[in-house]
């Protein structure tokens, strides 16, 4: 006989369905299996993404 999850994926679902209805389009959902408890942090994160120059086959 196999334990009972901590987590279930229904739960993981609640927390996605959740932050979308939020009206958030980016969230790290974390989770604490030993605790059986979901973090979501919403927010920018600190880095800024690094947009590369455009170039062509010429510049090869």
């Amino acid at each position: 006989m196999t334990i009972p999850a901590r987590i279930t994926q229904a739960d993981m679902a609640r927390a996605a369905k959740s932050v979308r209805a939020a009206g958030y389009e980016r969230a790290r959902i974390v989770m604490d299996l030993a605790n059986a408890k979901i973090e979501i942090i919403i927010g920018e994160s600190a880095a800024k993404p690094i947009i590369a120059e455009e170039w062509d086959d010429e510049d090869v």
